[in-house]
């Protein structure tokens, strides 16, 4: 039985660190789904592309996972720009975008946990939020989609999410990176940073920041740290994590069994570039 769905666009990334530039299949159902996967907790992905893209996202399929094609006009396709050895620091331009989520869509949510991973504002409209969580038991939103505003000549701009003292109460799990926590609060201390997003209402503010993970859930922090990494890794980093902490959960595993766990499939996982490849975390 599917337990976990994820909505959310893929895309086709192009990510150029100090070193190299790599060409691969991304976004956060992408990494996320291919990681739950491989934690065994079925998983199914919902996302919308053009049907030309269609064979580059054949390894969520490769996995287990179930992929739910909506049809779009284009494939949203992103280049992520690394220019130091910190992985949070990130330029990103949008070269195309697909279709945007609507109402009938949420139809294809069949399961008790959901994640919604946009990568951009408006890809996953906010009144949709309130249909979804009628319809599901654990409701987990990653920051990106709501902070991250597409320009007029592509690049991508951090901004607040003005909406959210409305949406932030029904939302079980919120995960941010250090600077979108920052973005949200101007707080530069991330636990504080934590604290000001838990005060808006989610029961558990996940964060991830260069060194390690972080779970606040309005009364106890819970923090395990990354081992060493490569920079090649980073992308896709904050969905494993999610992914890897909500399988956790899914499983029966108390919040710190799953910060500790989610840091370790992390670690895991920056060795390489692509997603989650499993049998290196017992």
């Amino acid at each position: 039985m599917v337990k976990l769905t994820f909505i959310g666009h893929v895309s086709k990334d192009i990510n150029r660190t100090p070193t190299e530039t790599v060409v691969a299949p991304g976004g956060g159902v992408f990494y996320g789904s291919i990681a739950a996967q491989r934690l065994n907790v079925p998983s199914v992905v919902v996302t919308k592309i053009s049907s030309k893209d269609a064979s580059l996202f054949k390894p969520i399929e490769e996995v287990g996972a179930r992929l739910v094609i909506l049809p779009s006009s284009e494939t949203t396709t992103i280049e992520n720009i690394y220019p130091s050895s910190n992985p949070d620091e990130r330029k990103s331009r949008i070269l195309h975008r697909a279709d945007p989520f609507d109402l009938d869509d949420l139809e294809r949510v069949k399961t008790k946990f959901v994640v919604v991973s946009a990568l951009w504002h408006g890809e996953f409209p906010e009144k949709l939020l309130e249909h979804l969580r009628t319809q599901v038991e654990t409701m987990a939103v990653d920051a990106q989609g709501f902070l991250r505003n597409v320009l007029e000549d592509g690049t991508m701009s951090y901004s607040d999410w003005e909406f959210k003292h409305v949406y932030l109460p029904i939302i079980d799990i919120f995960k941010v990176d250090s600077n979108e926590a920052f973005v949200m609060t101007k707080e530069r201390l991330l636990e504080k940073a934590c604290k000001r997003i838990s005060n808006y209402g989610p029961k558990i503010v996940l964060a991830t920041h260069k060194d390690g993970v972080i779970a606040y859930d309005g009364k106890n922090f819970y923090e395990a740290g990354f081992s060493e990494y490569k920079m090649l890794g980073r992308t896709g980093r904050g969905d494993t994590c999610l992914a890897a902490f909500l399988a956790a959960l899914i499983d029966g595993k108390n919040v710190r069994q799953a910060v500790e766990l989610a840091a370790k499939v992390t670690t895991a996982k920056m060795q390489y570039a692509g997603p989650y490849r499993g049998g290196e975390v017992s």
